[in-house]
């Protein structure tokens, strides 16, 4: 199970050394802020960070083991906990959001949702842990900023060789809208991954 999410920075473009560096406080930051969010068995190994301003951007990657410490009894592995990030614009259609491993049955308040204690946690955890990456500091990348990247904006109606027609998601063009993330928001109701059980590879 992973979780992706976008950074901006207003300097330099970062240096393999400092996406390494970036990575590794990443990693220190989720194991302050999160791991009383996430069950025990499940943990933090390994942290990827990539340059996406160009095509050849640097990389730098961090393995670590920092697993969460809630040890009540399991949730289903598809489980997780859905944090939306709140962005000025407002649109029909799927809202930027990352999803976060379960925690233990100690968080539900029913079969389908979340404690308001656990929803108010996991809202100061995540602010707190993206407010840590925005106030790093790495050679000359210059000021963090926690940002939504939207590839898309509108359809175009294609037909395909059968003459079924579907819409198919338009590219913005010459380049992707940045927008700041300016909150967030856990849903109460239990989040589902179906494609974790689906993408392992034994």
């Amino acid at each position: 199970m992973g979780s992706r999410f976008y950074i901006g920075y207003a300097g330099s473009a970062p240096t393999a050394a400092n996406c390494v560096t970036i990575a590794n406080d990443i990693a220190s930051a989720w194991n302050t802020r999160l791991p009383g969010l996430i069950y025990s068995n499940i943990s933090l190994v390994e942290v990827d960070v990539l340059d996406i301003a160009t095509n050849s951007g640097a990389f730098g990657t961090v393995t670590v083991s920092h697993p969460g410490t809630l040890a009540g009894g399991t949730l289903t592995a598809n489980a997780a906990t859905n944090i939306e990030f709140d962005i000025a614009r407002r649109y029909r259609g799927g809202k930027p959001r990352m999803f976060l491993p379960p925690p233990d049955d100690s968080a539900l308040a029913s079969l389908d949702k979340f404690t308001t204690g656990f929803v108010a946690g996991a809202n100061t955890a995540i602010g707190e842990f993206f407010s840590d990456i925005e106030a790093l500091s790495v050679g000359a990348v210059g000021a963090l900023t926690h940002v939504n990247v939207s590839y898309y904006s509108g359809f175009t109606n294609v037909t395909n060789s059968s003459g079924r027609t579907r819409a198919a998601p338009k590219y913005r063009t010459p380049t992707a809208l940045v927008e700041n993330v300016t909150g967030y928001a856990c849903k109460a109701v239990i989040g589902s991954q179906r494609r974790r059980r689906t993408a392992t590879t034994f």
